[in-house]
């Protein structure tokens, strides 16, 4: 008989536990910065908002990132060519589940073989990533992307950075 109140009062410590935790996602409350995180493909997300480009995300953010190209340089030396861009964005999705949206102003660097300006093909990236500034929604913050253009999967581009609800 022991044995089985010993049993019961595990599972149900177990299952308590679990219903604890399962409550307890990195949900954004105002003042809280979390951090987010994940990957992103090449998309076609953007088309109906006419952007330039656009990718899908998944990890902390899951949704459409929508790519509005401000402004473009391309530069040959040193038997390269650096590749820069400004320009604005729109995320729509979910943020750990929950509906946001926010805004982005960004700056994307590139390397690229020598001869690619002044419009280098994009999978002939040698190297390359982004910094995004976010504002909207009452969140700011910033979202670094990394592209990864060869092996498997490629391309993707993984993403980290920190969100603050104000």
């Amino acid at each position: 008989m022991r044995s089985g109140a010993s049993a019961f009062f595990c599972k149900t410590v177990l299952l308590a536990a679990a219903a604890a935790l399962a409550g307890t996602g990195p949900s954004l409350a105002t003042g809280q910065t979390v951090t987010v995180s994940g990957d992103s493909k090449n998309s076609e997300c953007g088309k109906a908002k006419k952007a330039d480009f656009s990718t899908e995300m998944s990890g902390s953010l899951t949704g459409c990132w929508s790519t509005f190209v401000g402004h473009t340089n391309c530069q040959e030396g040193n038997g390269y060519a650096l590749y820069t861009e400004f320009g604005r964005e729109e995320f729509e999705g979910k943020l750990d589940g929950e509906a946001t949206k926010f805004d982005t102003q960004y700056t994307f660097n590139a390397l690229f073989p020598s001869g690619s300006c002044p419009k280098p093909a994009p999978e002939k990236e040698v190297v390359g990533g982004c910094i995004h500034y976010i504002s909207g929604d009452k969140l700011v913050g910033i979202i670094r992307f990394f592209d990864v253009m060869y092996g498997e999967h490629a391309p993707h581009y993984f993403y980290e950075g920190t969100l603050t609800k104000y």
